[in-house]
């Protein structure tokens, strides 16, 4: 095998060129974390279990990435899954899944953990152990194998991923994964054999090892349950739950990935947990108590981190930040440490009872984007039922509110199928949003945007031994919907698939006897089924049907008297709890938030396992950091100084800059992007356009292709401040690796943009020994058309291409081709090699670069600099 720097090398010659977003794999982010492989204990790698885009955008990457790399003896690097481009080259080069940071192939490491955020990513991991050369099942592992675990909320049911997982670390991350990591080492360095670094590992609160525990049918049920194989491993698995938010477990340093990903924007985790305790959701179960950051630390993270990332958009996470209880405070202190830095700040899904004129206001204030409502259901009965304590007209103030202040896009999210569910709640949906859309029409026109999502019972809530709905039924109550909706121009109606929802079910309530359907599924090719052109039902059909199980076994109501597969998982709320709210859901009866004073004994509270709360609910206004008020102030303070040390004049600039390394596979918007937030972490203030949404004055010469490198690029930005220098000298330290710029200069008088003014483009492409003679070129550049076919718009066309040639010529083991640019369209070089060597596999192999880019005014020619 080769070594980590060559196989580095065979990614950026024979893989990145052939895969359609390069930038996945390069491992490249801005504050990425380099150690040596000689001076760290630990490796592991962070593995999630979908696409680079998706996997960037949790917070839970950042955290961890951070929990271990701080320790000096744990390296922790990140590997994700390579979409089905790449692993087809990987798989037809005989080559491993790597790591982002060094390359290292997946068998290699100490550790590898999955991060358990949706059932359907279950063949994805799978996936990537085959490709990382591992073992899939557990039993088949020998010594030298990497130690696989998993956690993160899908690990509160792990029996249907125990067949392939060693151990699951279950509950919060900052409360013992660095006591796992002292196990794991202190266990390998006195040379342990595997099983008994497992039974070590065992021995840990919050630990599972399936190997240690056996799973026996229920009697008069067709499920498993699981008890332990030895007297000494214990029968429950408790969870592990961090007291407090503490500061320091967030990075200061985030990684900011250069592609554009999913959630594109410094993410703060405002609050964990939540006690509204709606029936149907596993989250509210599994992540109590609620635990509080203080607005303080909230704004002082904020004041410390943007500078670090040059994100233009903060984003408060939390189950629902409208429970946030210093909500009010935390935006007026928000928006006095931002002022006018024309930073966004976002909120998840507001809980439509709280949603005011304070909140409306302060998002109005930066920038609007749409607002989210999640009624969940469409009448008060069967809000009553789930344990949603919203009116009508909360929802339909909440909409006015909205409206009134500015707001054209609304989303609201329902639920179908819930328990006691009846036609007249669906009809109650169309009726609720019809309302809502006759409110709106004296505001102007807003557009609804309506989500219904089948009902899927899930494992530690009142609601987990609830029947799911039919294929059938689903789609009459949809079919229902839209024909209401079909009426109302205002309202987008969607609505997810109820086969990918019947999965979910069956994955999320699953025993273990599912370990070989999962098989099955990924040896039949599923990959990526939380992806709707990529989830094909059948192939989990035909899946179950191989193994003899009946999949209705997992959707159709289950006894409360048995034993469930996942008892053996404490999340802290105990059965009883879960049955008392079942009760009170079929009597439509509200249980309060127990934030408010009531107990109604959760299982959180219990002294034997859980010494750490005595309520469910832990006020953090009040928590160590209360005492650190005035330091944090002083601390903001500290921070903002630096944005006002500025010259208050308007000048424009034009830099020349080249594109090299690892930088040539970003994209044209990824090089917007990244000079975007350099200019803020640099202390750059760019004059911004006027508007609903003001972008920055930052505009660049032609878009280079994707994978070429260029000794030639330029960008005109307007600069309204900034500290001492000129902005090319500040950039240069805040740009990616691979961009440096080269020369800049102030632009005194009007010029034309450099995409209106540069025509002719020089390249270098070296052909790496592909035959191309000099009568190839000749025969050529004597064709009066040379016709090609082309995606315009959407829609191929046939196009000339000649005009646009204005040279080619051979020199040595290269071609130097020029091109014209005309009217604004030119060609690419792809199109003009594509004359000249047959095989399109060949061409996209060829190094590239732009060498000059000019502005040909009659028998004159400069360069972009000579103005």
């Amino acid at each position: 095998m080769p070594e980590h720097h060559s196989i580095k090398n065979i990614f950026d010659s024979s893989i990145l060129p052939f895969v359609t977003k390069p930038g996945r794999y390069l491992g490249n982010e801005l504050n990425a974390v380099r150690k040596s492989l000689d001076t760290t204990g630990v490796h592991i790698a962070i593995a999630f279990p979908e696409v680079y885009e998706i996997a960037m955008s949790s917070q839970t990457i950042n955290i961890l990435y951070h929990l271990l790399n701080r320790e000096p003896y744990i390296y922790a690097e990140r590997v994700f899954a390579p979409w089905t481009d790449m692993e087809d080259r990987l798989r037809q080069l005989g080559l491993p899944l790597i790591s982002l940071e060094t390359f290292t192939p997946l068998r290699e490491f100490d550790l590898i953990g999955f991060t358990l955020q949706y059932e359907l990513t279950y063949t994805n991991i799978l996936n990537m152990l085959d490709l990382g050369e591992i073992p899939l099942f557990t039993h088949a592992r020998g010594e030298t194998d990497p130690i696989v675990i998993a956690g993160g909320p899908c690990s509160c049911n792990p029996e249907p991923l125990a067949d392939f997982i060693d151990a699951f670390y279950i509950g919060d991350a900052e409360e013992g994964l660095k006591e796992f990591c002292d196990v794991f080492r202190s266990a390998r360095d006195k040379k342990m054999p595997r099983r008994m670094i497992l039974k070590s590992l065992a021995s840990l609160r919050g630990v599972y090892v399936p190997e240690f525990y056996q799973a026996i049918p229920v009697p008069g049920t067709h499920l498993d349950s699981v008890i332990p194989a030895a007297q000494e491993i214990p029968p429950v698995v408790r969870t592990r739950i961090a007291p407090v938010l503490r500061e320091e477990n967030y990075p200061e340093r985030p990684l900011v990935p250069l592609i554009e990903v999913t959630h594109d924007r410094l993410a703060i985790e405002t609050m964990r947990g939540c006690t509204e305790g709606c029936r149907y959701c596993n989250a509210g179960m599994i992540y109590r108590p609620t635990r509080e950051r203080s607005t303080d630390d909230i704004v002082d993270y904020t004041m410390k981190v943007l500078p670090n990332t040059g994100y233009d958009e903060v984003s408060f996470l939390s189950l629902s930040i409208s429970d946030y209880s210093a909500l009010t405070d935390l935006m007026k202190k928000e928006r006095a440490a931002l002022r006018d830095d024309l930073i966004n700040v976002s909120f998840p899904s507001m809980r439509l009872d709280s949603f005011n004129e304070e909140i409306a206001e302060f998002a109005r204030s930066v920038r609007k984007s749409g607002f989210t409502f999640a009624p969940e259901a469409g009448s008060v009965r069967l809000r009553r039922v789930i344990n949603k304590n919203i009116s009508n007209e909360d929802l339909l103030k909440a909409v006015e509110i909205a409206v009134r202040n500015g707001w054209k896009t609304l989303k609201f999210y329902f639920m179908i199928g819930l328990p006691t569910e009846t036609k007249e709640d669906i009809e109650s949906i169309a009726e609720l949003v019809e309302r809502s859309v006759d409110l709106s029409k004296k505001f102007g026109r807003v557009q609804f945007h309506v989500s219904v999502s089948p009902f899927s019972p899930k494992s530690h809530t009142p609601f987990q031994w609830e029947r799911q709905n039919t294929k059938e039924e689903f789609q009459e109550k949809t079919n229902l919907l839209r024909q209401r909706f079909s009426k109302m121009r205002q309202v987008k109606f969607s609505w997810r698939d109820p086969d990918v929802s019947m999965i979910e079910c069956i994955l999320g309530r699953g025993d273990r006897k599912l370990a070989n359907v999962i098989y099955a599924a990924w040896k039949a090719g599923a990959k990526f089924d939380g992806w709707s052109d990529r989830f094909v039902y059948q192939t989990w059909e035909n899946a179950f049907h191989e193994q003899g199980i009946d999949m209705t076994v997992y959707t159709r109501e289950l006894e409360t008297g048995h034993p469930l597969p996942w008892d053996h998982i404490d999340k802290g709320v105990v059965k009883n709890y879960l049955l008392r709210e079942r009760i009170n859901a079929y009597n439509e009866k509200i249980t309060i938030d127990c934030k408010d004073g009531t107990c109604f004994g959760c299982g959180i509270q219990r002294k034997d396992g859980f010494r750490e709360f005595a309520e469910c609910y832990t006020d953090l206004r009040l928590h160590e950091n209360r005492g650190k008020e005035q330091k944090r102030t002083q601390m903001a303070r500290r921070v903002l100084p630096e944005k006002t040390v500025r010259r208050p004049l308007k000048r424009s600039f034009r830099l020349h800059f080249e594109k090299a390394g690892d930088a040539r596979f970003l994209g044209h918007l990824d090089l917007l992007r990244s000079f975007e937030r350099a200019c803020r972490r640099a202390g750059i203030r760019i004059v911004h356009s006027e508007g609903f949404n003001p972008r920055p004055k930052i505009s660049f010469g032609p878009a280079l292709s994707l994978g070429y490198c260029s000794a030639a690029e330029y960008v005109d930005i307007v600069v309204e401040s900034a500290p001492a220098g000129n902005p090319g000298q500040l950039l240069s330290q805040h740009l990616p690796e691979g961009i440096s710029i080269l020369d800049e200069k102030e632009i005194t008088v009007p010029l034309p943009s450099l995409s209106a003014s540069i025509n002719r483009t020089e390249y270098e492409i070296s052909l790496g020994g592909k035959r191309v003679t000099r009568k190839n070129i000749d025969d050529l550049l004597t064709k009066e058309t040379i016709m090609i076919r082309r995606k315009i718009k959407g829609r191929e066309k046939s196009l000339d291409i000649r005009p646009y040639i204005a040279s080619i010529m051979r020199v040595n083991g290269s071609l130097i081709l020029e091109t014209e640019t005309i009217g604004g369209r030119t060609v690419r070089v792809d199109e003009v090699l594509g004359q000249l060597i047959d095989d399109p596999l060949q061409i996209k192999s060829l190094s590239v670069c732009r060498r000059k880019q000019l502005i040909r005014s009659g028998s004159e020619t400069n360069t972009p600099m000579e103005f």
